[in-house]
């Protein structure tokens, strides 16, 4: 976790610790602990009054800890903190041998979140003795335990952080088939879009949204520019890493929008400009509450998942890559494709016509088509290749090198319209339209590459 400090000046206080560590000095109170002693006061609920006890035992873990909670817990809504210590949602979370352990309880003690650990998994090991891949986006394969440990005590929502913690994963187990579904880091991150919105209206009753912006990378899932569309809020996609997200963030904040939300498919969300990083730990407050509320309201977070998909249109992604371990080669294949009948001619249609390319935006030569000077707005890299497709019927294709594997990826995402339900049509669409980009465009048999295995 990143932590940008000037943005928790409104937490900071110089009487916050004196030469022997203690919360007073001269009998002052920082500010964060004066709020929240009226807050108490005011709402007259026990619930503010747990906040403030975390708070004030948090002082042995240092400034930076207790300014990232007081963020945290003046964010929360009073209404949600109590929903979190009534419905008594049990949580499992996992911190994959990692540290994210201490930080998630001090956050869930604070709001009132119910959890559980995976006791074999809740302190750091440098041999990630448990899991073949300490990565909760590996999905399954990395959940066993935590789907064992959840099913011993009842409990339906598993969140899992990452060694580090800057990254989340959740499962949640389906009523109708007693089997554990793991969500996509597009799926969670359609979830927090709505999530954070929910709360920016309740926080803002009436207020427009016009200066509301949310950002994700260019190969995330494209629901949030749909939602921004039906809303009336602000989208921006960015290059894929979240250096270019945070800094997209600053950028826009110091212009004097607001910021709400920002993600990556992998696993990666910014619920708060207080840390203008992925976050894994505000991201489990986010979540852990969210799921909360919904169970208060008889839902399930995959049935709100649902009813997001249902109302703004399906979003399906089919995500791969081929290995090429030839430089010359990979340059070849991208070269073509930019090449089709001279210079800036690329394809144009898929299946003989049956699928039409509305536009095109290539970010290692700096050209798109969809800009009136025909050039890109993002930063532009000639070292890479990455080139960004966009059909008529809805579908979004990028195909792109990794920076550190001999992989040639794609990511494609369907976004249908919202009057066409069928989503098993959807998908057909997708695999069929998914398949031809591969085969037209990259020829693997022609080029020998290799596809990703299994």
């Amino acid at each position: 976790m990143m932590f940008d400090m000037d943005n928790t000046s409104s937490f900071k206080n110089e009487s916050f610790y004196n030469d022997t560590g203690e919360l007073y000095k001269n009998g002052t109170l920082p500010i964060w602990a004066i709020k929240f002693y009226f807050t108490v006061i005011f709402f007259g609920s026990f619930v503010s009054f747990v906040s403030v006890i975390a708070l004030l035992r948090c002082k042995r873990s240092g400034q930076v800890t207790c300014n990232y909670l007081g963020v945290i817990f003046n964010d929360i809504l009073p209404e949600f903190k109590e929903i979190n210590l009534k419905q008594k949602l049990l949580i499992t979370h996992t911190a994959m041998h990692g540290v994210g352990t201490p930080y998630v309880k001090k956050v869930f003690d604070g709001i009132g979140i119910i959890f559980q650990t995976v006791p074999e998994q809740q302190d750091p090991d440098p041999e990630f003795s448990t899991v073949k891949f300490p990565n909760p986006e590996e999905g399954k394969s990395s959940l066993d335990l935590a789907f064992r440990t959840a099913d011993q005590q009842g409990s339906v929502v598993i969140l899992a952080n990452d060694p580090d913690a800057d990254r989340l994963a959740c499962a949640e187990k389906q009523k109708d088939t007693n089997q554990w579904k793991v969500f996509t880091g597009n799926e969670l991150g359609a979830l927090l879009g709505w999530w954070m919105l929910f709360q920016y209206r309740k926080k803002n009753p009436g207020k427009s949204l016009e200066n509301v912006y949310m950002v994700c990378s260019t190969v995330s899932s494209m629901i949030l520019r749909t939602i921004a569309k039906a809303e009336g809020f602000h989208f921006i996609d960015t290059l894929t890493g979240f250096k270019w997200i945070g800094n997209k963030a600053l950028e826009l904040q110091s212009a004097g929008k607001e910021v709400i939300f920002g993600f990556e498919e992998a696993i990666g969300y910014m619920c708060s400009m207080a840390v203008v990083d992925k976050d894994g730990v505000s991201a489990a407050y986010q979540l852990a509450t969210c799921a909360s509320y919904l169970y208060s309201q008889g839902k399930t977070i995959n049935q709100q998942l649902q009813e997001i998909y249902d109302k703004y249109g399906q979003h399906l992604s089919l995500n791969s890559y081929y290995i090429c371990h030839d430089p010359v080669l990979i340059k070849k294949i991208f070269d073509k494709i930019r090449t089709k009948r001279g210079p800036d001619t690329y394809p144009e249609t898929i299946l003989n016509g049956k699928y039409q390319i509305t536009t095109v935006r290539d970010l290692t030569t700096g050209y798109d088509n969809n800009q009136p000077d025909k050039k890109a707005v993002l930063p532009v890299s000639s070292s890479s290749q990455m080139i960004t497709f966009n059909f008529s019927n809805g579908l979004v294709c990028t195909l792109r090198t990794s920076g550190t594997e001999p992989k040639i990826k794609y990511y494609t995402e369907m976004c249908a319209y919202p009057d066409i339900k069928d989503k098993t049509q959807i998908t057909k669409t997708l695999e069929e339209m998914v398949d031809a980009i591969c085969e037209e465009m990259f020829e693997p048999k022609l080029n020998g590459l290799q596809a990703k295995a299994g």
